[in-house]
């Protein structure tokens, strides 16, 4: 029971994408699912897992979900109770560069479940890791890069998004940025919980290095004082 509610989790997530396979990462990220074939493969039994204190706003995000995502929202209300989710920090299994400051707003207020991927995900692939990421209201996640390209597929919004040395850009659930390698981007969230299926193609073993700026701080202040 709870694989197919995986699966179908997946596959709402691959066939909500279409609408915007023009963008390259997007087609790739869709035809490396299509190459997975989910009814081949054996889930992985991963424990369902979810820190108490995030329960709520999971919850919450949920229901944030706009209706042009309505099949990808219901798919995930009926896999959430079989979903293991995990906080990233600073040492997460080689993910960060050593020493990295990524902040404590990004350290209390993150959680990932790896839906796709080499290691510690439901499904196995060695050219694909899809997860799904989300981030507390009022959190900001420092800006950061990684060789591997990105794909960000907002199921929430607004939330806001700078990518490289552009401004602040605020995006909608049911937008989809594309990251091309090594760009840093951040990503700060407002009174919503965030919500996002995460893709990366190619160089699954990035480390992710934070690149510093000066303004961190003060948007942090910003965003707790709403």
């Amino acid at each position: 029971m709870s694989s197919e509610k995986i699966t179908s989790l997946i596959r709402a997530i691959h066939d909500a994408l279409q609408s915007s396979e023009q963008l390259d990462g997007v087609q790739q990220t869709i035809s490396r699912l299509d190459a997975l074939d989910l009814d081949g493969h054996r889930c992985s039994p991963l424990p369902p897992q979810i820190p108490l204190h995030f329960e709520g706003e999971l919850k919450a995000a949920v229901e944030h979900i706009p209706a042009s995502l309505k099949t990808v929202a219901q798919a995930l209300s009926a896999a959430a109770p079989f979903l293991n989710w995990n906080a990233e920090t600073d040492s997460s299994a080689g993910y960060y560069e050593a020493g990295a400051d990524v902040g404590q707003s990004f350290l209390d207020g993150n959680l990932v479940c790896r839906l796709v991927g080499p290691g510690e995900s439901f499904f196995f692939s060695e050219d694909l890791f899809l997860s799904l990421f989300f981030l507390k209201p009022r959190t900001l996640y420092r800006d950061h890069a990684h060789q591997a390209s990105e794909m960000y597929f907002n199921l929430t919004g607004p939330c806001g998004f700078r990518l490289g040395d552009e401004d602040w850009v605020d995006y909608p659930g049911d937008s989809v940025i594309w990251n091309p390698p090594s760009r840093p981007h951040a990503t700060r969230v407002y009174g919503i919980p965030f919500l996002s299926a995460v893709s990366w193609v190619s160089d699954l073993d990035s480390v992710c290095r934070v690149v510093p700026r000066d303004d961190w701080q003060g948007l942090e202040a910003q965003l707790q004082a709403g």
